[in-house]
């Protein structure tokens, strides 16, 4: 009997002392009721135990009671057997904890199973660690958003979808336009606000059920399912532009947004998720190529582009180490006495294989990828020796024209590279101008203004390119040190028929000698073009009418023919 008694004590003292919840329950008509609970109980739940006995343990469940756990847990009742179970519970002011809970039957000393003990444990920071664990995993910490790991889930599930219900998958790849812009300008705090902004709005503009993924940078995939046609899912493009359209203000910076949008449909243009996101990022690019601002739809005549596209970047990289650059020359004329006055460098790729690829053609790889710095070294070097070798032999003194990118412009390396092309060749600098196209200096104007200045002070000249197609402002044009302004061959190739190049042209003159700058129009074809520019007062030009782009030897060969030069007078302001 003593050794009876002190077992019993023993068992109520560690169930007075467990840090786990303790609940017995005894089985009637009505359901389980409660009759008994420990301290830990009460300091879990917040109930004491005289808020508790003789009650259904139901109230912890609150209103969530359409949970898996709970129906395990009353079958287990029925069968009178163990069971365990993760339950979302509610302390006595609201607030939600998780419960393990593991129940056992307790029979009675016929075999009867009269009551059930419920042994639970707080394990809501486990959970909560856990989905923070799955949050990181598959959301996007900066929106909120699915990430690249959730979303082939979420495109797989829409595959599975559309392929039993014999509709259309569409798998939209959104990419902001000129983000770099923000970053650069403003900062990536800012950059970052309209990020989380844009990601707001996409998901705003879907469909129940779509998904919107941030898959890097400013790059969000839209997942659709079950769409009809081809129509509806550029209507969906079409809402998303929509919604970035509308202006944006974030720091007291207000922003219009544009987007470029590339769309792949399942089956047609991939029977799998990855596919499907590597066809629509090929449609993305022909979006960009097309100006922006649009949507475009995958096809088999675009994936054969973005092949040729890599394969050109891939002999790229090769040209830059083998030296496959060439320069070619096009002579500046005074239009007042047709002599050159100067020339335009301009490259060209001689591909191992492939013959010759023009600038138009992989400038603007060459940006993206990063090789137009070394590339733009190397114009300005050569250039530069070509000059100086030209200038020593006496033949004639030239202003040779180089142009910058506009990566090359904003590299924090370009006046040191500009500084060691004329120190390596021992050029006088007032023989080379730098050429910077007018959208190239208008992405931050403020800071374009101080690298004009830091290179001014080397003593090289500078012109803008290009003058006409872009958006300057008049008041930054009279701070830039300019000394030139071409007119774009745009308002040339239709004089001087068209009246509204005829005014803009001349306007354009008249604008720049009241800045002091000299004016060289290009595109020059046709002698009618010339008496026209010529009559409207402006001095130099280059096009076909005065010569072809040609090779440094063709061209130090027509220097050497005798042909003299004339340098304008005029002077900036």
């Amino acid at each position: 009997r003593k050794r009876s008694e002190d077992a019993l004590r023993l068992r109520d003292r560690a169930l007075e002392a467990s840090v786990n919840s303790v609940l017995i329950t005894e089985l009637s008509d009505a359901g389980p009721i409660t009759v008994y609970v420990n301290p830990a109980f009460e300091r879990i739940t917040g109930y004491t135990a005289e808020e508790v006995l003789g009650r259904t343990p139901r109230f912890l469940h609150g209103k969530d009671t359409d949970q898996p756990g709970l129906e395990a847990m009353r079958i287990a009742q029925r069968e009178k057997r163990e069971a365990k179970a993760l339950l979302r519970n509610y302390r006595k002011d609201g607030t939600l904890f998780w419960n393990q809970l593991r129940i056992a039957p307790v029979p009675d000393e016929s075999g009867q199973v009269t009551h059930f003990v419920g042994v639970g444990m707080d394990v809501t920071d486990e959970v909560r660690y856990r989905e923070e664990l799955e949050r990181n995993a598959n959301y996007d910490t900066l929106t909120g958003l699915p990430n690249r790991n959730l979303l082939k889930d979420r495109l797989e599930q829409a595959i599975t979808q559309s392929g039993r219900s014999k509709q259309l998958a569409a798998v939209l790849y959104v990419d902001l336009d000129q983000f770099k812009r923000i970053n650069d300008s403003l900062g990536h705090p800012v950059g970052d606000k309209v990020i989380a902004a844009t990601g707001k709005r996409l998901a705003s503009a879907l469909r129940k059920g779509d998904t919107v993924a941030r898959v890097g940078g400013d790059e969000f995939v839209i997942v659709a399912g079950e769409i009809k046609n081809e129509e509806d899912a550029a209507l969906i493009a079409q809402k998303a532009r929509s919604a970035l359209a509308k202006g944006l203000k974030v720091d007291r910076h207000e922003f219009l947004l544009s987007a470029s949008v590339g769309i792949a449909l399942y089956p047609k243009d991939g029977a799998d998720g990855q596919t499907l996101l590597k066809n629509a990022d090929t449609a993305l690019y022909r979006a960009k190529e097309d100006g922006r601002d649009c949507w475009r739809f995958f096809t088999a005549e675009m994936n054969a582009r973005v092949v040729e596209r890599l394969s050109l970047e891939r002999d790229l990289h090769q040209a830059v180490e083998n030296g496959e650059f060439r320069l070619a020359y096009q002579p500046i004329v005074n239009l007042s006495t047709k002599k050159p006055i100067g020339a335009e460098a301009l490259i060209r790729w001689h591909r191992e294989e492939g013959g010759v690829v023009l600038p138009g053609q992989f400038i603007p790889l060459a940006e993206e990828s990063g090789l137009i710095i070394a590339i733009g070294r190397w114009v300005l070097e050569t250039a530069a020796g070509d000059l100086a070798r030209w200038n020593r032999e006496r033949l004639v003194p030239l202003i040779v024209s180089v142009n910058l990118s506009a990566r090359q412009f904003k590299d924090p390396g370009l006046v040191e590279t500009v500084r060691a092309a004329l120190r390596d060749a021992r050029l006088d600098p007032s023989h080379l101008k730098l050429e910077i196209t007018e959208s190239t200096v208008m992405q931050n104007a403020e800071l374009a203004a101080e690298t004009l200045q830091t290179l001014k002070e080397l003593g090289v000249g500078l012109s803008l390119d290009d003058f006409g197609t872009g958006y300057s402002s008049l008041s930054y044009l009279k701070r830039f040190p300019l000394d030139t302004l071409k007119i774009d061959r745009a308002f040339v190739k239709d004089l001087p028929a068209d009246r509204d190049d005829m005014a803009i042209s001349g306007a354009v003159i008249d604008l720049a000698h009241g800045l002091g700058l000299e004016v060289v129009a290009e595109g020059v074809e046709t002698p009618e073009q010339a008496t026209f520019l010529t009559a409207r007062g402006c001095e130099y030009a280059q096009g076909y009418l005065f010569g072809r782009p040609v090779g440094p030897e063709q061209f130090e060969a027509t220097l050497r023919s005798g042909r003299s030069t004339h340098r304008s007078a005029r002077k900036k302001r």
